[in-house]
């Protein structure tokens, strides 16, 4: 199902995307960068059918959208220097790695950061695409894959598309850009 998003259809679009999230099902969303996949970040099962719609492999990490760093702090333990940074810089068009197994987001004015409040659990955060391919920045180029297998397309009409977001590691305290994306950190 596609949905075009508005201020009209946006707490529907919440309701159904939750209860999309929660039976393990993928939704497409636009974000502040491209557009992405989200599934339950705390189903495995829901992860499996991911990896296999993007062809990753299964020891390959995810990002995860957040709502707002409380939901962060509740789902994983971050460092006072960590949570410094993290307060900085999000929400924006950045993913920070935290520990070997966890790398964060908090998108800025996102359809993802409202239906994440609404889940209560960090939502996958990856790009619409097949490893390898270019990431979606339409629904339009959606590759076909991925439009029948998801469960719920959120299009958002005026969408802008931009560099996808800066990675940076700051598990240790030498922080490291592992992508460069538009915006420059620090």
């Amino acid at each position: 199902m596609q949905i075009v998003l508005s201020e009209n259809s946006k707490h529907m679009v919440i309701d159904r995307a939750v209860a999309i999230l929660a039976r393990g099902g993928i939704l497409v969303y636009p974000s502040d960068t491209v557009y992405g996949l989200a599934v339950d970040a705390t189903n495995s099962s829901a992860i499996d059918k991911i990896n296999k719609l993007k062809n990753r492999r299964d020891d390959q990490k995810y990002s995860f959208n957040f709502s707002d760093i409380e939901m962060i702090k509740k789902f994983s333990n971050i460092t006072p220097e960590q949570e410094k940074i993290l307060r900085k810089y999000l929400p924006g068009p950045y993913t920070f790695v935290l520990t070997e197994d966890v790398a964060v987001r908090i998108p800025r004015n996102n359809i993802i950061v409202d239906i994440a409040r609404a889940f209560g659990k960090p939502i996958t955060a990856t790009s619409a695409n097949v490893t390898g391919k270019s990431p979606a920045i339409s629904t339009k180029n959606l590759d076909p894959k991925i439009y029948l297998a998801s469960d719920l397309i959120i299009e958002t009409p005026d969408f802008k598309p931009s560099s996808p977001s800066t990675i940076v590691d700051i598990s240790s305290p030498d922080h490291k850009v592992t992508r460069q994306g538009a915006f420059k950190f620090p």
